[in-house]
């Protein structure tokens, strides 16, 4: 069963911002990567430790940088909390 998905405010402006610049990227992320984790959002991305212990991670790659969209699953909804670089991802993550 796919579940449904909704992007905090913030993860959507970070989406924006990545879209501008990064075409490819953007195409990646909407018709790969976030039908991958719905479809199984527990086996997708990675669970966190620590500040982020409430959080899974799935990790991307795209022209040799690595991507992260942090997310939380209640139920059978996805929130996508973060996206961006490695560590800008996470940095957003913990002021989310």
């Amino acid at each position: 069963m796919a579940h449904r998905y909704v992007f905090l405010e913030a993860a959507a402006k970070d989406l924006f911002k990545l879209m501008r610049h990064n075409q490819p990227l953007l195409h990646a992320i909407v018709a790969t990567h976030i039908p991958t984790i719905l479809q199984a959002p527990y086996k997708a991305g990675e669970p966190k430790k620590g500040d982020l212990a409430h959080v899974r991670a799935y990790d991307l790659r795209v022209k040799g940088v690595a991507y992260r969209l942090i997310y939380e699953v209640e139920g059978g909804v996805v929130s996508f909390i973060a996206i961006g670089p490695h560590d800008t991802a996470y940095e957003r993550a913990r002021r989310r």
